[in-house]
């Protein structure tokens, strides 16, 4: 009788160290999981904000463009079109700072940068166009460099992105 006892006792241990270890292994796996959905969700949220910023990139220059064609050429539409660049500016804006929330530090810079240069761009058209007489050369000057550097930020700016995502 003795050795059914041991026997049963054994049974007992058996099957609480198969349960303990099969509700071990489950926690590990929902935690392994959890992690994993808010690893993609992170990602989705950062894909979604550096394509927003690029979009607004890509309208910004576009609308500080056509702005300084036709502030070039002193269009009739000159104002209208600068305050189409001053709305695509404010876009541009918000668009970083939601990459700034969402990204780590070199890509808030970037997109930072690239709304910086693309609204100097803005400024520096305004004071070529409407500014002080003796002034708006520079201002044509740095009115171009700003055009030269904003390009070049925003194009830079969607490899890092790639890179980033590819990592996670």
């Amino acid at each position: 009788m003795s050795e059914g006892i041991y026997t049963l006792a054994g049974a007992v241990v058996g099957g609480l160290v198969g349960v303990l270890g099969t509700i071990g292994a489950a926690r590990v796996t929902g935690r392994d999981q959890r992690q994993n959905q808010h690893e993609q969700w992170r990602r989705q949220l950062r894909r979604d904000a550096y394509s927003l910023f690029l979009m607004r990139a890509g309208a910004a220059l576009r609308a500080a463009n056509t702005a300084h064609e036709s502030a070039r050429t002193d269009a009739s539409d000159v104002s209208q079109r600068f305050d189409e660049l001053k709305v695509a500016c404010e876009q541009l804006e918000e668009a970083s700072t939601l990459v700034t929330l969402e990204g780590p530090g070199n890509i808030a810079d970037a997109a930072m940068n690239a709304y910086f240069r693309i609204d100097a761009w803005r400024i520096a058209l305004r004071a070529a166009h409407s500014g002080f007489p003796e002034l708006r050369d520079a201002a044509w000057g740095r009115a171009m460099q700003a055009n030269s550097e904003s390009e070049q930020c925003v194009e830079e700016f969607a490899p890092l992105c790639r890179e980033l995502l590819d990592q996670q």
